[in-house]
């Protein structure tokens, strides 16, 4: 059982409180059912009538989310523990491979605009996308302006298209580079567009890409936990729903293997110009969206959100909106329903007003200790499925767990609430490999948990790692893949929990003070970065990589850190 090395000696901190990590975050993960059809086939003669009957499987369509009618709570899948990351398989087998459209055109027109002027940062996305909510299907028009900012030519373009990792939802209709249709091929969620020419450095291409999207129907139990790309009743969650262009890594295209446990997203940064068209809903409809936005005309929204890994939403006929600002200017939106508020020992409790207000908190500590996120606007949506999830701008937080709050802060609403918010920076402002890379935003978000009981509640320290860590007496590797766990618990264990302890033994090996200065330093250094271990570890000292010797040996599977020059990072 873990010991809390500790003094308890109170820590100021720069918004001049007592200092203080983060909550376990969910896995994410999509699901395949199956239902028996049965086929009888009649084959009748004057005289005879003969039944032959044959079955096969189909896909099913999952279970409902439903509202009972002796309740006014949505009746959503249970956590069977305490942590809401549980085994959540998804399909092995998914829809498409090597799709071949119209044949790629004739190489003696070159498809990219090449130069200076060509050249920018982020890969440009603009999206036209017409949703209908009532069929739950979505129509996305996405074009890409990618520039090669490599050193060298390559001969293809990697998109990464996670929906194709739920059976059934992604149709591709066309793919198009310089306005010609082109051949592509899709492996699980790698999309590869073979170019006519080698793409020099400097050079611009323009890709269409034209798409249908089935969205399931969040499940129960484990088939619940991908809701962040699903509908319930009263909400669709578009989430990880467009294209991206895969990082180049190593001179590679990085995208990873989808794998049952944890995530496998690499995601650099792009600018989002979207316009969302909604049909067959009512004019009651709310859309939580990242960035800045407008609502252009009835069920018409145009948003513009750059320099984020990632644009998902959330839309609801129902959705009450409350809304807060840090003291810093960070505006803090929450979007929930009315079966917030409830009936608990004869008292009235309403978790949205608590969410809303620990998501302030977290926000103006974190941009205190270390620095602004990437977006000076924050959403929180309450999710009709039984995890959280982050993405750039917008985070889901279950709605189990708004059910589940009886006042006070020791409970997942709060822990999750604040876990999320810290993915504001250890996910959407410093980017990590997800897949290979896991605790560089899991254990930096649970520890966010801790520094926030730390600060704000500090009668509860002992009780958060006693209730957080302790419990499940946690065991493994920080610095493992997602690949090499065969259980869900045994990798929140080793990447979540015994990553929180080892950042706080570090910060017991080098002091407080240092290590809070290396939290900033590390976001800092990794602003807008796909961040790699070595990164963090050469903004230590060689004095402080000495005091963490002992530390490093203890939880990481190599902890002979080469510390990368300072400035790196993919």
């Amino acid at each position: 059982m873990y010991q809390n090395r500790a003094s308890g000696a109170n820590v100021r901190s720069p918004l001049g409180l007592p200092v203080g990590v983060c909550h376990w975050q969910s896995l994410k993960y999509s699901y395949m059912i199956a239902s028996m059809k049965m086929i009888i086939i009649c084959l009748i003669n004057a005289l005879i009538a003969v039944f032959l009957a044959g079955c096969n499987l189909s896909d099913a369509t999952p279970v409902a989310v439903v509202i009972q009618p002796t309740t006014p709570y949505i009746q959503i899948a249970q956590v069977e523990t305490l942590v809401p990351t549980e085994l959540r398989p998804i399909p092995t087998q998914l829809l498409s491979t090597d799709l071949p459209l119209n044949p790629t055109p004739e190489p003696t027109l070159s498809p990219y605009t090449c130069g200076v002027e060509s050249q920018g940062e982020n890969a440009q996305h603009e999206v036209i996308a017409t949703i209908d909510y009532a069929a739950k299907t979505v129509q996305v028009s996405q074009s890409i302006r990618y520039t090669n900012n490599s050193d060298v030519a390559f001969p293809e373009i990697v998109l990464n298209v996670e929906a194709n990792n739920t059976r059934g939802s992604l149709i591709i209709q066309r793919v198009s580079l310089a306005e010609r249709d082109v051949q592509y091929g899709l492996n699980q969620k790698r999309l590869t567009i073979p170019l006519p020419t080698p793409m020099n450095p400097g050079c611009q291409a323009t890709i269409e890409f034209e798409f249908a999207l089935n969205v399931p129907q969040i499940g129960i139990g484990i088939s619940a936990a991908r809701g962040f790309f699903g509908y319930s009743v009263r909400q669709l969650n578009l989430g990880l729903w467009l294209a991206t262009v895969a990082p180049r890594i190593d001179n590679g295209w990085a995208v990873h293997e989808t794998y049952v446990y944890g995530e496998q997203t690499i995601l650099e940064e792009a600018d989002w110009d979207v316009t969302l068209i909604v049909e067959n809903a009512s004019g009651d409809m709310k859309i939580a969206a990242p960035g800045e936005g407008e609502l252009l005309e009835p069920n018409r929204w145009h948003f513009i959100y750059n320099s984020a890994r990632d644009f998902s939403i959330s839309l609801s006929e129902d959705f009450i909106i409350s809304r807060d600002t840090t003291a810093n200017g960070i505006l803090i939106e929450l979007f929930h329903y009315g079966d917030t508020v409830r009936q608990v020992n004869g008292a009235t409790l309403n978790g949205a007003p608590h969410a809303l207000s620990a998501a302030v908190l977290a926000a103006e500590q974190y941009t205190s200790l270390f620095g602004m996120p990437n977006s000076n606007r924050i959403v929180i949506v309450q999710g009709d499925f039984p995890d959280g999830m982050e993405f750039s701008g917008l985070v889901y937080v279950s709605t189990n767990w708004f059910y589940a709050f009886e006042g006070g802060i020791q409970n997942f609403l709060t822990l999750i609430t604040v876990h999320e918010v810290a993915h504001q920076w250890w996910y959407a402002k410093v980017g990590n490999d997800a897949a290979y890379d896991p605790w560089l935003d899991e254990a930096f978000s649970t520890y966010s948990e801790y520094i926030y009981v730390e600060e704000f509640y500090p009668q509860f320290r002992q009780w958060w790692w006693s209730f957080r860590v302790a419990y499940y007496n946690p065991q493994g590797n920080v610095d493992s893949t997602v690949y090499d766990f065969d259980s869900g618990r045994g990798y929140i264990n080793a990447v979540y929990l015994r990553g929180a302890q080892m950042l706080h033994n570090i910060r017991e090996d080098i002091g407080t003070e240092a290590f809070f200065d290396l939290l900033a330093a590390y976001a800092q250094a990794g602003n807008s970065e796909i961040a790699t271990p070595e990164l963090f570890w050469s903004l230590l000292t060689p004095e402080q990589l000495e005091a963490t010797a002992a530390t490093r040996e203890e939880f990481l599977r190599e902890p002979d850190v080469i510390p990368e020059p300072i400035g790196g990072g993919r």
